[in-house]
Formats: structure tokens, C-alpha cells, sequence
């Protein structure tokens, strides 16, 4: 189900959307909440007017990447911009055309290494409101260009995919992990989406590709990070009495694992709830901060896993009952994670930090910015540097402006 389009029954949907009723004024926060708060710096964004859809991103380097769309009537483009000594490179354009399919929870990636990088987009695909296709485009460092675009999903079938991960392997090689809806176009009745991945090379050749799980929630991000053992995926799984909880496959040995549930929330919902997971890795500590509503409780919760992600401990409470999720999370270079969310407890949503102990201990929590939690300001994404957080939102408050805030620990 696409989020421009999904529904909730009952109570669950009033939980969701009563946090959406909120407006925006969009501006930094000068000072936290909390005593001993870092340091809270907002950055001049390359991104003009009308952008959106921004992310903040980093290569094995350390160098940091902010890409945001564009929209201009029927024209859409997608651009991004190095920070360079503390101030931000041209914007160099990846791609730009019409009949994209511009969606407020569903937006581009962009993922930098080793003078490698791949960027996607979604493009339409066929006679449906809702048939699009993951474009991706590969950079060539050769001639230091982006390529044409290549259809990421390859069924042929004329249906919803997207909601995009991805994931440097080394080799100049990337995994892309992605929601795939081929099979609900089957007939007499629709299947379910389900959750696919391949590895490309730098040219944007498919090398391999598997079936990660066959059934998922439909419009939920995904998230993939890095570990000593390998590569892992998370997303929101779907059983098949609507149960939709946190799911982890681990590449081990050249293949996947079935997948596991990261903790049994058991929140049964007849809709998708358009909030995915953000899962972050060092080593073999790995970190998945999620959003759950069981019983019309709201909540962000954390877990950490000291094997590669083969187990989670007990999930730690973030934050509740005055949130809509919309998570992400990072490690610092000391162990600590940081997890964003936001906050609906007042008229204006804020973006909120918390921050917790290699152990999974609660260390502090503070405001960062404020916007809104209507569909319109998106998803607020973070990334890490060491021990500083660079964050990337939207202000909606006149004409929708990218904004990028960096935090010092």
C-alpha cells in the first residue's frame, strides 16, 4: 500500500493521525532542555526553495553529503552537495525529468564510497496511480558523471516499489534493499509486498539478487547497516494476521537468514503504519530504533545486539506517548547511540535527540529543531562523523526549504 494512500481502522488510525494535525514554524533551537546539552549549530543549506525530501549522508571517509529533490511544476530533480571545510560544495545535479513519483515518506538515497556512488529515484511505471519503479544512476568517477538510470526491480510487472536502503560491500559494489510489490498484481487475488535485495557494481550491473522475506508491510522504510559478520537488513514485517513488528535478515556464510523478529510488540494493525525502522552498526554491536502503537500507545523503543544482530536485548523506552516516530539513529565514535524522533507533545512538533550509552542506558535527551508532523515535512534524517550528529528536515512553514542543523558532542 502506498502512504499517499494508506489507511488505519478504527482507534489505530486516530493514534497516527492525530499526530498530523500539527503546524510549522521550522527554526533551530537555541538552547535545549536539558542541562549539559552539546552544542547546537545550524548549517546555511545548499538546497533552495521548494526541496524536499532531503538526506544526510557520509562515505568511509567521514566527508558528509546532503542530497534533497527539487520540484519545479512537472519537473523534478535531484541534486546533492559535499560540505567541504564547513561550507557547502556547488550543488551537482544526479538527475532531473519528468514523471517521477514524489512521495513524502518514500525518498531517495544517496550512498558515497571509495569515489564510487549510487543515487535512486522513483519513476512511473505504468497506467496506475501507483505503479513506479526504483531508478537508480551510478556515478563514474572515470569521467565524473552520473549515469542513465536502471530499473533496480526487474519483474517486469507494473506495480509499487520502493522505500529504498542501501549499503556499500567494498569492490566499489552496493547493496540495495527494497520493498517489491510484483506480487500484488497476482490474480484472482493480490499477494502481498514483499522484500528483495541485490548487489550492483559501480556500472549498475545486477550481480545477485534474492527474496529477503515474502511478506512485509507495504510502505515502511527500510534500513540495512554493517557488521563484523556482514550486511543486515531491517523493515517492518507482516504475518498474516496483520501482526507488524521489527524483522532483521543477516548475509551470513553467502546467504540470508529467515527472518527474525527483533521484539514481539504484537501490534496488530489493518494498515501500514508508514514508520520503518533505523538500524546502525559498529563491529558486532548493532543498534534498531523503531516505532510501535500496540494497544493506542504510542512509543519509540531501542534495542542493541552485541552478536552481529543474531539477538537483541530487551527493548529500552525512548520515548512515548507524545510521539509519531518517524525514527533514524547513529553511533559515535565512543559507542554511544543516538536515536531522533519526534515529539507532538506540543502544537509544533520537535525534533528530538536521545542519546544512550554503548550499554543501552538513557545519557540524555534535548530539542534540536522544530516543524511540523504533517506528511509535508517528511522524515527527519540523521548521520555521524565521530562524536558529531549532522541533522537534515524539511521547513514547511511558507515554501518547503531543506534546513540542515549539526550537533557537537
Amino acid at each position: 500500500m502506498n502512504p499517499s494512500r494508506r489507511w488505519l481502522s478504527g482507534s489505530a488510525q486516530a493514534v497516527v493521525l492525530v499526530c498530523l494535525a500539527v503546524m510549522s514554524t521550522g527554526h533551530a533551537a537555541a538552547a535545549g532542555e536539558y542541562s549539559g546539552q552539546p552544542q547546537i549549530e545550524e548549517l546555511p543549506s545548499p538546497a533552495g526553495l521548494n526541496s524536499s525530501l532531503s538526506r544526510i549522508s557520509r562515505d568511509e571517509l567521514g566527508n558528509v553529503y546532503l542530497s534533497w529533490v527539487s520540484q519545479d511544476d512537472a519537473h523534478t530533480q535531484l541534486a546533492y552537495a559535499q560540505l567541504i571545510d564547513d561550507k557547502w560544495s556547488e550543488p551537482h545535479i544526479i538527475s532531473e525529468g519528468a514523471g517521477w513519483f514524489v512521495n513524502w515518506a518514500d525518498f531517495p538515497v544517496l550512498s558515497m564510497n571509495s569515489n564510487a556512488g549510487v543515487a535512486h529515484w522513483l519513476q512511473t511505471s505504468g497506467e496506475g496511480s501507483y505503479d513506479y519503479d526504483v531508478v537508480a544512476s551510478f556515478y563514474d568517477s572515470a569521467v565524473e558523471q552520473w549515469g542513465e538510470g536502471v530499473a533496480v526491480n526487474r519483474s517486469g510487472v507494473a506495480a509499487e516499489n520502493g522505500f529504498v536502503s542501501m549499503l556499500p560491500m567494498g569492490d566499489q559494489q552496493t547493496l540495495i534493499a527494497w520493498l517489491d510489490g510484483r506480487n500484488t498484481k497476482t490474480q484472482p487475488e493480490p499477494g502481498p509486498m514483499t522484500l528483495r535485495g541485490a548487489v550492483f557494481d559501480a556500472s549498475g550491473n545486477n550481480l545477485r539478487e534474492w527474496e529477503l522475506d515474502q511478506a512485509t508491510c507495504d510502505c515502511c522504510q527500510t534500513s540495512a547497516a554493517m557488521t563484523d559478520a556482514g550486511p543486515v537488513v531491517v523493515y517492518r514485517d507482516r504475518s498474516a494476521d496483520e501482526v507488524r513488528d521489527i524483522a532483521i535478515v543477516r548475509f551470513i556464510d553467502e546467504s540470508w537468514t529467515p527472518p527474525a523478529i527483533i521484539h514481539r510488540d504484537d501490534w496488530q494493525v489493518a494498515g501500514c503504519p508508514v514508520n520503518g525502522p533505523a538500524v546502525v552498526a559498529s563491529g558486532n554491536v548493532v543498534a534498531v530504533a523503531w516505532f510501535t502503537a500496540k494497544d493506542d500507545a504510542p512509543k519509540v523503543q531501542l534495542a542493541l545486539s552485541t552478536d552481529s544482530g543474531a539477538s537483541f536485548s530487551p527493548p529500552t523506552l525512548v520515548a512515548g506517548p507524545k510521539t509519531n516516530g518517524r525514527v533514524d539513529a547513529v553511533m559515535l565514535a565512543n559507542g554511544e547511540v543516538v536515536v531522533s524522533w519526534l515529539d507532538t507533545s506540543a502544537t509544533e512538533a520537535r525534533i528530538m535527540l536521545s542519546r544512550f550509552s554503548s550499554t543501552g542506558q538513557p545519557v540524555d535527551k534535548f530539542e534540536v529543531a522544530r516543524t511540523s508532523a504533517s506528511r509535508r515535512s517528511g522524515f527527519p534524517i540523521i548521520e555521524s562523523v565521530d562524536n558529531t550528529v549532522y541533522l537534515s528536515w524539511t521547513d514547511i512553514a511558507d515554501t518547503p526549504a531543506v534546513r540542515v542543523a549539526r550537533v557537537n558532542f
